[in-house]
């Protein structure tokens, strides 16, 4: 039998959603085999061909159906919702906005006061984002949180963002930032998942610890800086099937883990020796994720409670009460 790998693009296109579920539970690497017999799968020809098992095709056009339904739905939500207003009435890219702001404002503190409510702590920071903060906005299109994050740091004292996504950022919205930032701001164009781009990343921030050298007049070596506070708003492209979609984000949201903490935090045996991930020791690290049942994020909660003191879930008023979306936060990273 003939082998081969098939994108994820083409699944969708087949629609069939535990075919889908099946293979990306498998570190989203599909490989299927070219075989009449499969009973789930079918017969699959190369990626570009247009035919379709003819059990599909009555599926695939109530599947359009659907599809086209969903959408008008999404967009009558979306003129009445009230976040969305205000975000256009404000010009902000999105209603994101208010969720990070809502996280750093209100979310945040309330995590840290009762953590430190049986103790007399030397200092409490009230807010998420310090002003001195290097941080990584991971799926940062369409670029309501890097705007945001912009608002809370002050480049004078260090503070500078390094912003990933496959899409770009509207030119008025990096205007913003570059203005907010007074430059200290890089966006990066490209997928987070593949090494080029981690390691396009690090470079990024290795630059702007040493231009912060360079403006206190310090003449001290560069040492590669790390951030202090990891974002993700990732989430993979809709296949139609909301457990699916809520799975390959959470493997996302992994992934970003990975980088912020090393991959051993997967491991049972963490911590490491020695410190790893992208992330300072004492940092934090925020993600959304769809909730799909306990047992599909089991692997992510436990990893997150292994790298950070603290760990906490919530849910902005600003995310749709309809909205299986989740926040995942921690903060006090450990090593």
């Amino acid at each position: 039998m003939m082998q081969w790998r098939a994108p994820l693009i083409y699944l969708k296109d087949i629609s069939d959603a535990n075919c889908v579920k099946r293979f990306i539970c498998s570190d989203m690497r599909p490989s299927i085999r070219a075989s009449a017999s499969s009973p789930s799968c079918g017969s699959f020809r190369q990626p570009n061909s247009t035919h379709i098992p003819c059990r599909y095709r009555k599926r695939n056009i109530a599947t359009r159906n659907m599809s086209s339904q969903s959408s008008r739905t999404w967009l009558e939500r979306q003129h009445k919702d009230p976040y969305v207003q205000k975000a256009q009435e404000l010009g902000l890219p999105s209603r994101a906005y208010f969720k990070l702001q809502e996280i750093n404002e209100t979310h945040y503190s309330a995590a840290v006061s009762n953590k430190t409510k049986r103790k007399k702590p030397t200092v409490i920071n009230r807010r998420l984002i310090q002003p001195n903060m290097l941080i990584l906005d991971l799926g940062a299109a369409p670029g309501g949180w890097s705007l945001y994050a912009s608002t809370q740091l002050e480049p004078s004292r260090g503070g500078a963002i390094v912003a990933v996504d496959l899409l770009s950022l509207n030119l008025d919205v990096t205007s913003k930032i570059h203005e907010n930032l007074r430059g200290r701001f890089e966006f990066i164009q490209g997928d987070f998942t593949q090494n080029n781009i981690r390691l396009e990343t690090k470079h990024a921030f290795s630059h702007l610890a040493k231009e912060a050298q360079i403006s206190d007049g310090t003449e001290r070596t560069t040492v590669r800086r790390k951030a202090d506070l990891i974002i993700s708003d990732m989430a993979a492209n809709f296949t139609g099937d909301s457990k699916t979609d809520a799975i390959r984000t959470i493997n996302l949201c992994e992934q970003a883990l990975s980088f912020a903490a090393g991959e051993d935090c997967f491991d049972s045996s963490y911590p490491p020796k020695g410190s790893q991930g992208m992330l300072m020791k004492e940092g934090s690290f925020l993600c959304k994720y769809f909730s799909c049942g306990k047992e599909n994020e089991r692997d992510l909660m436990d990893a997150t409670k292994r790298v950070f003191r603290s760990v906490h879930l919530f849910k902005p008023k600003a995310s749709r009460k309809e909205s299986s979306e989740m926040y995942l936060l921690g903060f006090d990273k450990l090593h």
